[in-house]
This record gives C-alpha cells, sequence and structure tokens, in this order.
C-alpha cells in the first residue's frame, strides 16, 4: 500500500510537459508582475517634512464617543503608504492588459432570460479562457474574440460588438438563437 501511494506522490511531483486539463496553455508568468518590494524597502529615510514624526501613535486604551477627536485610526506610516500605492499601480498595470473580454458576462435569451454566467480571463492577446455555470450544470469556456464555446454541452457563440456588450447566436446541439452577452450589474 505504501509503495503505491509514494508512486503516486512522485507522479504528481514530476514536472508535466503538457498543460493542465483546466486550460489549453501552459502556465507562463505574467506579463506584469505584482508588486514587489525592493531590498531596500522600508530602509529608506524620509525626506523633507516627514523627517520629524508626524504620525500618531497607537492607542493604548479604549476611546469613548465623548473623548473623540479626530480618528481612531493610526496613521498609516511612510512604509505602509508606499506598499498600498505599490500594489495599486502594479493592480492598474495588470488590468490596462487585460483583454474586452476579461471578467464577468451574462449571457440572456430574447426575452431576457439567463441563460449562463460566465467568467472569462483575457489576457488581452491569444485565448480568452474560463468557465460557465447555470442553473443545471457548469464547464468551461473559451473565445478566441470571434467565437465563444461552453464547453460539456453548454454550446457556441458566434460574437458580435454591441453597444452594451456583446451578441449573437447560441448554438446548442444544432439548434440556433439569438442571445446578448453584457456584463452583470
Amino acid at each position: 500500500m505504501s509503495g503505491m501511494l509514494i508512486a503516486m506522490f512522485a507522479g504528481l511531483m514530476t514536472p508535466q510537459a503538457a498543460p493542465h486539463p483546466s486550460t489549453l496553455e501552459p502556465y507562463s508568468a505574467p506579463a506584469i508582475r505584482p508588486f514587489e518590494p525592493g531590498s531596500d524597502f522600508g530602509r529608506e529615510l524620509a525626506e523633507g517634512d516627514a523627517a520629524g514624526a508626524a504620525h500618531r501613535r497607537p492607542l493604548e486604551a479604549p476611546v469613548t464617543v465623548d473623548a473623540y477627536r479626530g480618528s481612531y485610526e493610526v496613521t498609516p506610516t511612510d512604509l505602509e503608504i508606499a506598499y498600498e500605492q505599490g500594489v495599486t499601480s502594479a493592480e492598474l498595470r495588470a488590468d490596462q492588459s487585460a483583454g474586452p473580454l476579461d471578467g464577468p458576462w451574462r449571457i440572456r435569451d430574447a426575452g431576457g432570460r439567463t441563460l449562463y454566467d460566465v467568467v472569462l480571463m483575457d489576457p488581452g492577446v491569444g485565448t480568452a479562457e474560463g468557465g460557465w455555470r447555470n442553473g443545471r450544470g457548469a464547464g468551461a469556456a473559451v473565445s478566441d474574440g470571434r467565437t465563444l464555446t461552453l464547453e460539456d454541452g453548454g454550446g457556441t457563440i458566434a460574437l458580435e460588438r454591441a453597444a452594451n456588450g456583446w451578441r449573437g447566436r447560441l448554438t446548442v446541439d444544432g439548434r440556433s438563437r439569438p442571445v446578448t452577452i453584457t456584463r452583470p450589474h
């Protein structure tokens, strides 16, 4: 029994050349890295007006509502402010590189009934991938920008740009009907 477990774990730890079954493309590092502070981050000296003790010290005891003056929050340090700015900047750069299909979508029929909820990760170039669900099931979703394929029985939609999203014809089991694809509110 233990020999079988060892063989199973060895198989899991061996690098695989093929893509994972849940994706069509193997992993590659993101073009825009998350915020990674430099080796001297937090050890730089404050410049200009910030050289003094500008930060409020943490509270040492509860403060009653009657004694409230200003804020209960401790003023963020220069290090905390710089870190938040770095994270926000990395998030903005990642959002700017995303393709037009990135994020959540809702597919509705001509009567306005929701057929599918879809979430796609669109890197801006190449294939957008994600997943779909409805009240009866779920599966993978793949788009090349012209068609959206809802795998595992969902069907295929020929995409066309519309004023507030996309529109197209959903084809499932040889039957086709018009649909709209919009962002959920």
